[in-house]
């Protein structure tokens, strides 16, 4: 199985990943040789297939195998097309990886920007308070909006009271977490499959694929 290089962000950042993209060796030339007996029909379908099952949650050997069969393929044929679909594949996963990843680093470059300006801004507050007038400060706070409690009347007081849009933030935070760790799984799944795929392939075998248009 192909390890993935996570790298660590900063805390108030969430983990995005890069994986280290390698096939198998000698797995691109068989897939070059492979591919020169396929015409460009072929070629499409193999492009739209492999982008349908990077795409899906559960994925398996027999999955790619219904689909070459489907094209009408069998013997040397069906191993060499569901071959082909898993190196294309496995190219469209690790592309959805890196997509997940750069997309979690731009949000949570957003989501602290944010925070660093509400940061300026209540250190701004603070101190304009502080340059008023005892009596300045009594006429603020006399002035101010009474905050309503909304708890239940058995609510614990002294629990603390949970922000919302923090809340929300983390939650959208370990989603996307989540997401990631799902598209990087489901590349180290197909990059299994990949092998298993190319061991069915022998030299005597690979010589016996039929041309397809």
């Amino acid at each position: 199985m192909r390890a993935h290089i996570v790298l660590g962000c900063a805390a108030a950042i969430c983990l995005a990943a890069t994986p280290a993209f390698a096939y198998p060796p000698g797995a691109e030339a068989l897939e070059a040789r492979l591919l020169a007996k396929m015409g460009p029909d072929t070629r499409a379908w193999i492009a739209d297939e492999a982008a349908h099952e990077a795409s899906l949650r559960i994925l398996s050997g027999g999955t790619t195998e219904t689909a070459a069969l489907r094209y009408g393929v069998t013997g040397p044929g069906l191993d060499a097309l569901t071959f082909l679909i898993l190196m294309q594949a496995e190219r469209d996963s690790d592309s959805k990886v890196r997509g997940v990843a750069v997309s979690d680093m731009s949000a949570n470059a957003s989501k602290q920007d944010a925070r660093q300006e509400q940061m300026q801004k209540g250190m701004i507050a603070s101190s304009q308070r502080e340059q008023l007038s005892s009596g300045e400060q009594a006429a603020l706070k006399a002035d101010s909006t009474p905050v309503v409690s909304l708890l239940p009347p058995n609510q614990d007081s002294s629990a603390p009271v949970v922000n919302a849009a923090a809340a929300a933030s983390a939650a959208a935070d370990q989603q996307s977490g989540l997401n990631l760790q799902d598209a990087m799984d489901r590349e180290s799944k197909i990059d299994d499959l990949v092998g298993d795929a190319m061991k069915k392939i022998s030299s005597a075998q690979e010589s016996l694929v039929p041309a397809m248009r």
